[in-house]
């Protein structure tokens, strides 16, 4: 069988040989025997594995009886009655760690969607109107900026407090405490102060 063909069989065993329970032994082994199938040898018996690593025949043998008990290999014959060594089942457990990874992806997507979604119906509601082409824009630009919803919920009532319930209003609140976050507590306090010191200079008579 050519794994290759459908799977990159060397980097998802080494990116999840853990996550399905193999342990470093078990893992180096199958590696080898991957490689050993891959050049050439249709069956491979621990007499072959021993020549390319540096465990004892028993403790090969050990390994090698636990994987083909788990299934995760397996010595059968094909049609014309030679014996090969299969990797169905090991390929079969990297597959559906694949489509984990795949279904993990997808359900971020639909997480993110619907966080995009709910930011522009929110804001509907917060101004209990459909939204303005501007408005609209505005919006957009913090879902490409990555803001999180929360943040945006926070300006919005804080902007309601205030009593200017404008868009840009509430874009300058989303945008310094984004900036506040980024820069920590500290260091935003010490530039806002030298802002307010520039601002006091009359630079005209300077």
């Amino acid at each position: 069988m050519k794994i290759n063909k459908y799977i990159n069989f060397e980097k998802l065993l080494t990116l999840n040989y853990k996550k399905i329970g193999l342990s470093d032994d078990e893992f180096l082994l199958l590696l080898i025997t991957y490689e050993l199938v891959e050049t050439g040898t249709k069956f491979v018996n621990p007499a072959d594995l021993a020549l390319l690593c540096g465990f004892s025949t028993t403790k090969i043998d050990v390994v090698y009886s636990g994987l083909i008990s788990k299934k995760l290999i397996d010595n059968v014959f094909d049609n014309d009655k030679t014996m090969y060594t299969s990797f169905d089942g090991i390929c079969q457990k990297l597959l559906e760690c694949l489509d984990d990874e795949i279904d993990l992806e997808k359900q971020e997507e639909v997480k993110n969607k619907i966080v995009v979604e709910d930011v522009f119906k929110y804001m509907q509601t917060f101004f209990n109107r459909p939204l303005s082409p501007l408005e609209y824009d505005v919006i957009q630009s913090w879902k490409n900026k990555k803001y999180e919803f929360n943040l945006i919920k926070a300006a919005c009532e804080l902007a309601s407090q205030s009593g200017n319930k404008s868009i840009r209003y509430i874009d300058t609140i989303i945008y310094e405490e984004s900036r506040k976050q980024q820069l920590g507590e500290e260091e935003y306090q010490k530039r806002e102060q030298e802002t307010i010191e520039l601002s006091k200079i009359d630079w005209l008579n300077k």
